[in-house]
């Protein structure tokens, strides 16, 4: 089926460019997203939405890791996973600025031991 659609010169030039990049087509592009999307919704309805509410909020606070939210809502990818927290209106999960500092001192810490 064909369609349609009103999107800004910017948006597009930049897909044409990205699909050139990719070697595929805008359209293909667009159905992709789209697939990706409907099978998103899917997911969330079959669910059950105080379900699917939970495990998005337990993963935005830190309560759930990464693994276990994709498993429990049946997710492939970590972009559907970030796609449903947009859509509900969940922040992504931030690590905290103190644990940050303790990641990197212990990155450098290694990178000292090698050489």
């Amino acid at each position: 089926m064909n369609i349609t659609m009103s999107l800004d010169d910017e948006l597009i030039a930049a897909a044409k460019s990205l699909a050139a990049r990719r070697g595929t087509s805008v359209s293909a592009l667009v159905r992709a997203a789209l697939e990706n999307e409907v099978a998103v919704d899917r997911q969330a309805a079959a669910s059950g939405s105080s379900g699917v509410l939970q495990t998005l909020t337990d993963y935005s606070t830190g309560k759930l890791p990464r693994s276990v939210a994709l498993m429990e809502l049946g997710l492939d990818d970590y972009g559907s996973l970030l796609r449903l927290l947009n859509a509900a209106g969940i922040p992504h999960p931030v690590v905290p600025i103190a644990v940050r500092k303790d990641m990197a001192q212990k990155m450098v810490a290694t990178i000292a031991q090698l050489k």
